[in-house]
């Protein structure tokens, strides 16, 4: 006995030491972004940049903010917080129907279509976008926040209906049976009692599409041309030569901002889904 306590003790310092080095190889680089968004442009040319900094530099902060800089951040973030919100209501209006048929109802070939759907993540994204360009070109709505929405919702979606799909899995069946009993339709069954129970797994998927559609940069710089369309992601890469390395960092602290305080919020919930669909 006691040398299987202490095996296991050792195992588990192991793995807190592994878990601490990973930890540390993560947060170094967003703790020197922000370090360097927080001095001076003078000290972060200098050799008197410290990992401890005696005091805090905002200015690089309102100068992004400001209007007319060459890094329009404050336009991109809206432009990127309204495309985002669309494309995950877009994607949740579309997926829920779908994964509650794939899941429940005896769809034909249901196990080809996930395959094809998992299968877009293999391809590269090119392949996909300049014929998406050409169409909406030719529709005449491209350079517009409904050609990024429809962009965004064709790359996001497959990997929505993959999470509502494994979260309802896991739902139990005697309610939706009950109900049908009582005379439900699908669509009832779906609305009224699936949906209620998978408010947590479609929560998760709405933030998944939120972040992916948020940090998104190949489609924006193919669809779209007009300053004022640029998401954030696109923004940040707006720059010219002498562009200061503080106020750079300043935006990339910024447009990190909103994706950092939802995995921080919904830490649990988004680790719960993830899981749900592991063990499947």
């Amino acid at each position: 006995m006691t040398g299987r306590r202490g095996r296991t003790l050792a195992t588990s310092v192991f793995l807190h030491l592994a878990a601490l080095v990973v930890f540390l190889l993560m947060a170094f680089p967003l703790y020197g972004l922000l370090l360097t968004s927080l001095q001076p442009e003078s000290v972060i040319r200098s050799r008197e940049l410290s990992f401890v900094p005696e005091s805090l530099y905002f200015d690089h902060f309102r100068a992004v903010l400001a209007d007319g800089h060459i890094v329009p951040l404050r336009e991109g973030l809206l432009n990127s917080a309204l495309v985002s919100t669309l494309t995950a209501v877009l994607c949740l209006v579309v997926a829920l129907p779908a994964a509650y048929a794939l899941s429940r109802l005896r769809v034909p070939g249901a196990k080809g279509i996930l395959a094809a759907l998992v299968s877009v993540y293999f391809l590269p994204t090119t392949i996909f976008l300049i014929p998406m360009f050409v169409v909406l070109v030719r529709w005449g709505i491209d350079d517009t926040v409904f050609s990024l929405v429809i962009a965004y919702s064709g790359f996001v979606l497959p990997f929505v209906i993959w999470i509502l799909k494994t979260f309802i899995d896991r739902l139990p069946r005697e309610v939706e049976e009950a109900a049908r009993i009582d005379g439900c339709s699908h669509w009832q069954v779906l609305t009224r009692i699936v949906l209620p129970m998978a408010r947590p797994g479609v929560l998760a998927a709405f933030i998944f599409a939120f972040i992916l559609s948020w940090v998104e940069f190949l489609t924006p710089l193919i669809f779209t041309s007009n300053l004022k369309m640029a998401t954030v992601a696109l923004g940040m890469f707006r720059s010219t030569i002498d562009i200061q390395v503080g106020q750079q960092a300043a935006a990339a602290v910024l447009t990190l901002l909103p994706v950092a305080l939802l995995m921080l919020v919904f830490q649990r919930l988004i680790t719960q889904v993830l899981m749900a669909g592991a063990d499947r």
